[in-house]
């Protein structure tokens, strides 16, 4: 029987247990609340008027809907009950001014007053999305994506049914537009790269509508990666490019570097060496350059070391220079922080596939199993279709070996 409870975890991407689980205990780990919950006490959840879980469940399941457990369906006695949320208020409110001006009384309705959002609201809002950007970097994107969408919707929500000052109305549209584009970088992570585009288009409407040359650019940037990763490289050297015109009177030096970054795994992808190594070395030089007087956004601190290798890697591996490629792999592993599990995932599977091209069977094989390691933690479409592609490699050179290691990796 479908419950309101249900609906909602329909419409987050929560059907399956095991999702909710992961979900939930995100978002207990995000609070400092206990991380455990069972497949028992989720389906009682599921069932027609549940009972009000224990307060700190309680606190973290609100947190997950964006709304009191009162209004998803909960039996919550009156003094658990947080109070109404602003939509809830504004539902409230405009039933109100309903039953008044059917009464005759549509001169008292006018003194109503309409939620506000301000600047706590704006910090709250903030302060979310910069836990997300951690989180993905930990966890990956098919763990974070549903609690994205869900502060999405709340942000949305805000600006719907809320009243504000145009300043603090323009902050909240800015918020929503970033937290879209972060639901799509993580719909992307998770390998839904439909559903990455239909967000990143919803962020750049933002960016248009508000002219906020920032938020462009960390759209363009995303789509110019996802194009590389479709082997797309006309329309990633085109992305690389005009996001580069767009920073380049404002950006720090960490962000144009990963900008010439991609732009440089484009034209190697196109069969430019040359121009490649060039750019390349660009990004290297515009990195090393002096990085505090202009600070880095949060979405853009990952870019390092570790990063500048990796692509080098890849201009290596375009041309055919395997070994070449493993020595810079091996690089980028150890400039890996510990925080950047998805990442470190992502240069082992390259590796391991750099490897068996290279013609290391035995090397590529461990590191195929160290990156499966790692995927007991991390929840990345994008690292799982790397470690295929990279036992795909190792398949051609020992069929053998590949197939002893298969049951390892897909468990």
């Amino acid at each position: 029987m479908e419950t309101q409870f249900t609906r909602l975890c329909t419409e987050f991407g929560w059907d399956r247990p095991t999702r909710f689980r992961q979900v939930y205990a995100a978002t207990a780990r995000k609070l400092g609340l206990p991380e455990d919950v069972s497949s028992r006490q989720c389906l009682r959840w599921r069932q027609p008027l549940p009972p009000c879980p224990h307060p700190q469940r309680q606190q973290v399941l609100e947190a997950m809907l964006g709304i009191p457990l009162e209004q998803a369906g909960f039996v919550v006695p009156p003094h658990r009950r947080a109070g109404p949320t602003p939509a809830h208020r504004d539902e409230q409110d405009v039933n109100r001014r309903t039953f008044m001006a059917l009464a005759g009384g549509a001169a008292v309705s006018a003194t109503l007053s309409t939620p506000r959002a301000g600047t706590e609201t704006v910090m709250d809002l903030r302060a979310g999305l910069v836990s997300l950007y951690g989180l993905d970097d930990r966890f990956g994107g098919a763990t974070v994506g549903p609690l994205a969408q869900a502060h999405l919707a709340r942000a949305e929500r805000l600006i719907a049914t809320t009243g504000y000052p145009g300043t603090i109305g323009r902050q909240l549209r800015l918020i929503a537009g970033e937290t879209a584009e972060h639901v799509a970088w993580l719909a992307f992570d998770a390998g839904d790269n439909e559903r990455a585009r239909k967000h990143w288009g919803i962020a750049l409407t933002r960016a248009d509508e508000l002219k906020d040359d920032s938020l462009a650019v960390v759209v363009m940037a995303s789509m110019a990666l996802m194009n590389l990763r479709e082997r797309r490289p006309d329309a990633a050297l085109d992305y690389a490019r005009r996001a580069q015109l767009k920073a380049v009177s404002w950006a720090p030096p960490a962000l144009m570097s990963i900008l010439l970054t991609r732009e440089a795994r484009a034209l190697a992808m196109l069969g430019d060496p040359v121009g490649a190594r060039s750019t390349l070395a660009q990004a290297t030089r515009t990195f090393e350059q002096e990085r505090h007087e202009r600070p880095v956004p949060d979405w853009a601190v990952f870019h390092g070391p570790a990063e500048l290798a990796l692509a080098q890697a890849s201009l290596f591996t375009e041309t055919g220079h395997h070994k070449a490629a493993v020595e810079w792999l091996r690089r980028s592993l150890g400039y890996q922080e510990a925080n950047y599990a998805r990442n470190e995932a992502l240069v082992r599977f390259n590796l391991a596939g750099a490897l068996a091209q290279a013609g290391e069977a035995e090397e590529a094989a461990y590191g195929l199993s160290s990156g499966a390691v790692l995927l007991t933690e991390v929840s990345s479409g994008r690292a799982r279709t790397s470690m295929q592609e990279a036992h795909s490699h190792l398949k051609l050179l020992n069929p053998s070996l590949a197939a002893a290691s298969t049951a390892h990796l897909m468990q």
